[in-house]
C-alpha cells in the first residue's frame, strides 16, 4: 500500500492532515459509533441515576465515577472527531520500490540477525504490539523512502540499531 489521497475532510491544511489507513480510518469511525450511541448514553443514564440519590454529590461515589466516566468518554469524542475532521484515507496500490505510509516492511537487525515485519502508519493508528510503527518513530522515520537492501542506523536508548531493508509489500 502507498500513499494517495482518496478523501480528505474539513478544510484543514495538509501540516494538520492525518494519514490513515482504510482500516486505520474505519478503526476510528467505528470507535466513534460506539463510544456515541452505546458507551456514552449507558454512562450519562448512570450520572442520571446517581443525580437520583439523595445527599451531598460530592459524597456520592456512583456520581462521581460516573461523571468522570462521561468526562473520559466526552473527552475521547472530541479527539476521535477531531481526528476523523482532519484524516487523509491512503488506497492500496500495488508495492511502491521505496518505503512509504501504508507498506508492509521487514527489517533484518543485523547485530542480531531478527527479523520483524512492520506496517508503517501514522502516529494516530500506531501500535507497537501489533506491529503497526508509526512513520514519525525513529525507526519509521529511518526507513521512509529507503529501498530494499538498504541499511539504516537507529539510535535505541543503549546502542545504536543496524536494520537492514529485507522485503517491501
Amino acid at each position: 500500500m502507498t500513499a494517495v489521497a482518496t478523501s480528505r475532510r474539513g478544510s484543514g491544511r495538509a501540516a494538520d492532515e492525518i494519514r490513515l489507513t482504510p482500516e486505520g480510518y474505519a478503526a476510528l469511525v467505528e470507535e466513534h459509533r460506539r463510544l456515541t450511541t452505546l458507551v456514552r448514553p449507558e454512562a450519562a443514564t448512570r450520572l442520571k441515576q446517581a443525580l437520583d440519590v439523595p445527599g451531598d454529590l460530592a459524597d456520592n461515589p456512583e456520581y462521581l465515577d460516573a461523571s468522570g466516566d462521561l468526562d473520559r468518554i466526552d473527552g475521547r469524542v472530541a479527539l476521535l472527531e477531531e481526528r476523523l475532521s482532519k484524516a487523509r484515507v491512503l488506497v492500496a496500490r500495488p508495492p511502491g520500490r521505496r518505503v512509504s505510509m501504508g507498506s508492509r516492511v521487514v527489517l533484518e537487525d543485523l547485530d542480531d540477525g531478527s527479523r520483524d515485519e512492520y506496517l508503517l502508519v501514522s502516529s494516530a493508528e500506531s501500535n507497537p504490539a501489533e506491529s503497526r510503527l508509526s512513520n514519525e518513530s525513529p525507526v519509521g522515520a529511518a526507513v521512509t523512502g529507503r529501498r530494499i537492501g538498504d541499511v539504516v542506523d537507529v539510535r535505541a536508548p543503549h546502542r545504536i540499531r543496524h536494520l537492514r531493508i529485507a522485503q517491501l509489500g
